[in-house]
């Protein structure tokens, strides 16, 4: 009964926030119908994809949030396996024609966000094949990137109860990338209002 009497209390209050949360709703949307497609795989050359602006440049086009620190890291990734020929790069050996289904299929298997592709033959040359005959074998480069946070914050906050608002537990944790298929381990602590105590906690996500 006090969940439905406060609800009728701040109705209007309820309205307002319904309504507001429509037209963010309406505008998101609208924001994202005139957003051209997102291009997940990106052609450039060896150079470039080396670079945290071509890094950056892939991830606009794949309409992937990324930050300077991840564009940094990815680039030095990258420079680090074509310097070493070590994995996760790809070599897609293709025509063409095939080679769009085979640059997506082999970013969607490897659970990345966006990809970069470059000629293998020329690192200072962008790997453009739409001038090519569709039959033409390529030999392709291809580096899948996930867009992970090196470092993670959360904040948490419960209740007393669903009828009590006022704060029963309060916590915070950061959390850094320990691996880089975006796996974290955290520290944080947590102070319980009811008992009054503090804990540390430790966290491992995945």
């Amino acid at each position: 009964m006090q969940t439905i009497d406060w609800i009728k209390s701040h109705k209007k209050i309820m309205a307002y926030t319904v309504g507001i949360a429509v037209l963010i709703c309406a505008a998101f949307l609208l924001y994202r119908h005139f957003l051209p497609e997102p291009q997940p795989v990106t052609q450039e050359s060896e150079v470039q994809a080396q670079t945290p602006k071509g890094v950056e440049q892939a991830a606009d086009a794949a309409q992937v949030p990324i930050s300077q620190e991840q564009a940094a890291d990815a680039a030095q990734q990258i420079k680090y396996i074509y310097d070493h020929g070590t994995q996760p790069q790809y070599i897609a050996y293709t025509t063409v024609q095939q080679a769009p289904a085979a640059e997506e299929a082999a970013r969607q298997k490897a659970g990345a966000d966006f990809a970069i592709i470059t000629d293998k033959k020329d690192p200072a040359k962008a790997a453009d094949l739409s001038n090519l005959p569709a039959n033409t074998p390529v030999e392709l480069n291809q580096y899948n990137i996930q867009a992970y946070k090196s470092t993670l914050h959360t904040i948490e906050y419960a209740p007393k109860s669903i009828d009590d608002y006022s704060p029963g537990m309060i916590g915070y944790s950061v959390s850094k990338k320990i691996t880089k298929d975006g796996k974290y381990l955290g520290v944080g602590a947590e102070h319980n209002f009811d008992n009054h105590k503090t804990y540390v906690t430790v966290s491992y996500t995945w």
